[in-house]
């Protein structure tokens, strides 16, 4: 996009999307395809992406990726878990939809690439008629209102996931409006900040301390005048003579006497 402001100053932001989704294809095209007639050396994965797909893909029920596990929306299901909240965040708006379709597309080639792209529902973005943000900072999409154009795919790389609760009301049941909640992808965790090293950051430099002949070590030996011997019954307290420990031999009369 940077380099599409760059040529069309004059134009705002709509136009020049607009402009890239048109006419970014047909340029890439041209731009791959003339460089194979002209000997050009090309990656090889963007020849084969320039030949583009497979015409059969393959279809998935649920996918695992950045540490969150999709599952594709069901109406008829009863699962007591969601899994198919989409979020995706873009320069300036944060996207919320539905996973509908898991679709892997392959490119015939030497490579064999292959990408997961989602395909999903998506809800209006604009601020105060598709989404709503509350004094808390609560989320908030209007199930009802759909995202004008067209655009119903994503890579699978982009997704972000999020669980959508109605509120709980006693009226108006059928409330649109929908409160947004961030699922937390496995092996993340926000909030904690980091710890301070418990090691010195910064030396400073010490003179070294240079041996002195010159000392005199004085040992006070006139109140050291308590010996400690152990006795000999103070000895036989934790051990006793070998001859006066029965054998196995001896009988119990030998004993008696």
């Amino acid at each position: 996009m940077a380099l599409i402001r760059g040529y069309y100053s004059d134009k705002i932001e709509e136009e020049l999307q607009l402009h890239k989704e048109e006419d970014f294809v047909p340029w890439l095209q041209f731009y791959v395809s003339e460089g194979i007639r002209s000997g050009q050396s090309l990656p090889t994965w963007l020849t084969e992406f320039f030949y583009g797909v497979d015409k059969k893909a393959t279809s998935y029920p649920r996918y695992c990726t950045g540490g969150y596990a999709f599952r594709i929306h069901d109406e008829r299901s009863r699962r007591p878990t969601a899994d198919y909240g989409i979020s995706v965040k873009s320069i300036d708006d944060v996207y919320y939809g539905i996973l509908q379709e898991i679709l892997e597309v392959r490119y015939p080639g030497m490579l064999r690439l292959r990408c997961i792209v989602f395909k999903c529902h998506w809800y209006d973005p604009v601020l105060g008629r598709g989404v709503q943000v509350d004094q808390f900072g609560v989320t908030s999409v209007n199930s009802s209102q759909r995202l004008e154009y067209y655009d119903p795919f994503i890579l699978a790389s982009q997704a972000d996931q999020v669980c959508y609760i109605r509120y709980p009301r006693v009226t108006r049941q059928a409330d649109p409006w929908l409160t947004v909640t961030a699922i937390n992808a496995r092996g993340r965790i926000y909030g904690v900040p980091e710890h301070d090293a418990l090691q010195p950051t910064a030396h400073v430099p010490m003179d070294p301390v240079e041996p002195s002949c010159d000392l005199d070590f004085v040992v006070d030996f006139t109140q050291i005048d308590i010996v400690y011997s152990e006795s000999e019954e103070e000895q036989r307290e934790f051990y006793e003579d070998s001859d006066d420990i029965p054998s196995e031999g001896s009988s119990s009369s030998d004993s008696e006497k």
